[in-house]
């Protein structure tokens, strides 16, 4: 792919950015704003200008999923990963050069964590527990150094000095037998490379040019490792969205990413304002949460006005559920696929309240990657003791498997295991310690998704409910301190900007014993009908060019298609100015095809492309 093809159909700040100067550069990625397309060409465009070796470079992301999403998009031999899968890699590798065992990685901290409450004669709630021990890692705590901050922090805790005692108990029994959790994996990484200059000169050599996605999200403990394994270089590039960073609960400090450019003493900033993703009306209703909030917040609408927003009220949330499924049942007509719906909630009690619904409504609901079916599956696959017994099961499990399926997927992930380990020792617990930090996770079935707004975060659909929009819910009633109560206006923010077309909005006037009131986020918020002048919508379907009977409307549907398998956006398949081009060419070949798209894309895309366009140019595909 030359460079001039690189940067056809990029908009003028995402050029700035893919082609900013090998240096410390730092991308405020808006939602919607094409960001996995940056950080891929930007990696691309550098290894073709000879500034950087593909297999110096390191991709960190935050999701197994978009770890492969980058992968299968960027050239070949680059280094992706999340933060502990990269960790992970680096502790094993380092542990085996100096002929020493690796630790097996905890599984089930429940266990664990609740055998320390026994011996300590405490009754704290396990997943309390375990939900501070995060906290603590996450923040680059030790146990001693918990309570202070976890008071600073506002943390929902009665006695959080109780913790201590617990907490060094759950350490000790860590290493008496010998076993590391997740968090572990960040901290004796980044002691390795600190505590050795040969061994922080290897890493250094090995990952050359550093690369971070979603970076607003940091935690001190993944800042800590990144700093480990940058070593003072600037050869980085950063990208992430203040307005999205959600997670100060779990540990995270966007004042880290704030702080990027004295960090990094000084760096070329790049911001990307044109959301591909939403309708106007839809921008608009997440600038409105922003602003009306004292956040200032800028973003230009693309894409041409969709549906107004709809708000909709109930007598209380059951009824809210049966609403929403009937809505959603109704709103399957203007779609594909039930996947291109999904509701969003505030909190897990809501989901399983219109799970419920949805059920009895005959609704398919998208099943989790942690299902009843694959839970199972991973204990006998656990209990596995050799490389051979791997390989059979796997075997056995495929061809007893539908294709598609949560188990076959499973199946092929061990598969990927033995073909990733083809030397030394393979069994099941080595296999579980890889699936915990550096599989992809098996995909559910098609359905509707409802999920958290933190949990939809990076995602988009078609249509988006969101679901128990009332004060107390929305913003939440834990967000004490004006840290939680900004994170919560981001957070609302981030869950409308997840629909492309269409949003509609509910809330329940009582929820459990109490009566409630409209969130004061969606008070006053623009519907659409004074925003943009929506088109008229046989003029909208014409636009969108959903009609198969057209080039571009069979492109259309091919390209929307692609993007739910991928988990990407539209536009990161294939820009509207190249599928134009590709419906007005009609290529019969895939060195056609390059002309229009570069040869790299065509080589990845031909055999898809060709075989939808094959029906209006009347040749046959080469």
């Amino acid at each position: 792919m030359t460079a001039a093809s690189l940067l056809l159909a990029l908009d003028a700040e995402q050029r700035a950015a893919v082609t900013a100067p090998a240096d410390a550069v730092i991308v405020l990625a808006g939602a919607g704003s094409g960001k996995t397309t940056v950080l891929t060409r930007r990696i691309v465009y550098r290894i073709e200008d000879a500034s950087a070796d593909a297999e110096h470079t390191l991709a960190i992301t935050f999701t197994r999923e978009a770890a492969a999403q980058l992968k299968r998009r960027s050239p070949r031999g680059i280094h992706t990963g999340t933060f502990h899968a990269i960790a992970f890699a680096l502790l094993r590798q380092r542990l085996t050069d100096l002929n020493k065992t690796m630790p097996t990685i905890l599984t089930n901290s429940s266990s664990m964590m609740r055998e320390a409450t026994h011996t300590l004669g405490m009754r704290t709630p396990i997943f309390e527990a375990l939900t501070e021990y995060e906290w603590m890692q996450a923040r680059a705590l030790s146990p001693n150094g918990y309570p202070g901050a976890a008071t600073a922090a506002k943390r929902n805790v009665k006695a959080p000095e109780a913790f201590v005692r617990l907490f060094e108990e759950f350490e000790r029994l860590k290493k008496f037998r010998g076993v590391l959790d997740i968090g572990d994996l960040l901290v004796r990484a980044t002691d390795e490379i600190k505590g050795s200059v040969d061994y922080a000169g290897a890493v250094h050599w090995r990952y050359r040019h550093l690369l971070v996605d979603e970076a607003q999200d940091m935690n001190p403990q993944q800042f800590a490792f990144l700093e480990a394994l940058r070593g003072g270089r600037r050869d980085i590039f950063m990208v992430g969205d203040p307005l999205q960073a959600i997670y100060g609960w779990n540990g995270a400090d966007p004042r880290l990413f704030d702080d990027l450019p004295q960090t990094l003493g000084g760096a070329t900033v790049v911001h990307l304002r044109n959301n591909y993703r939403c309708s106007p009306v839809v921008i608009d209703a997440g600038l409105h949460i922003l602003r009306s909030n004292g956040v200032a917040a800028e973003a230009t609408a693309v894409k041409l006005d969709g549906e107004a927003i709809t708000l909709d009220a109930f007598d209380d949330e059951t009824a809210e559920a049966r609403g929403i499924a009937t809505r959603v049942s109704n709103s399957r007509r203007g779609v594909r696929r039930w996947a291109d719906v999904a509701v969003l909630v505030r909190t897990r009690a809501q989901r399983d309240l219109i799970v419920a619904a949805f059920e009895k409504a005959g609704i398919p609901l998208s099943a989790s990657a942690a299902s009843a079916v694959v839970a199972p599956l991973l204990q006998e696959v656990a209990a596995l003791t050799n490389r051979y017994a791997l390989a059979d099961w796997s075997l056995e499990l495929r061809i007893a498997s539908e294709k598609d399926s949560a188990e076959h997927e499973l199946a092929l992930l061990v598969n990927e295991f033995l073909a990733a380990h083809p030397m030394g020792p393979a069994n099941g617990t080595m296999f579980m310690s890889w699936f915990s930090t550096s599989a992809p996770r098996p995909s559910g079935d098609d359905g509707v998704e409802v999920l958290t707004f933190h949990a939809a975060k990076g995602r988009e659909w078609h249509t988006v409910f969101i679901a128990g929009a009332e004060k107390g819910v929305l913003p939440h009633s834990s967000a004490k301190t004006p840290a939680g109560r900004a994170e919560e206006v981001r957070l609302a923010y981030v869950a409308v900007t997840r629909a492309a077309e269409r949003l509609c909005i509910t809330w329940a006037r009582r929820r459990g014993s109490r009566a409630t009131a409209l969130s004061p986020f969606v008070v006053g918020l623009p519907m659409g009908e004074t925003t943009h002048a929506a088109m008229p919508a046989d003029l909208r379907e014409i636009g969108n060019a959903r009609n198969t009977g057209t080039a571009l409307g069979a492109l259309r549907d091919w390209r929307r298609e692609r993007a739910r398998r991928l988990g990407t956006t539209e536009s990161a398949v294939c820009a509207d100015v190249l599928l134009q081009r590709i419906a007005d060419r009609k290529p019969t070949t895939t060195e056609q095809l390059a002309q229009i798209v570069g040869p790299m894309t065509a080589a990845v895309l031909a055999g898809e492309v060709l075989a939808v366009v094959v029906g209006f140019s009347g040749s046959n595909p080469q």
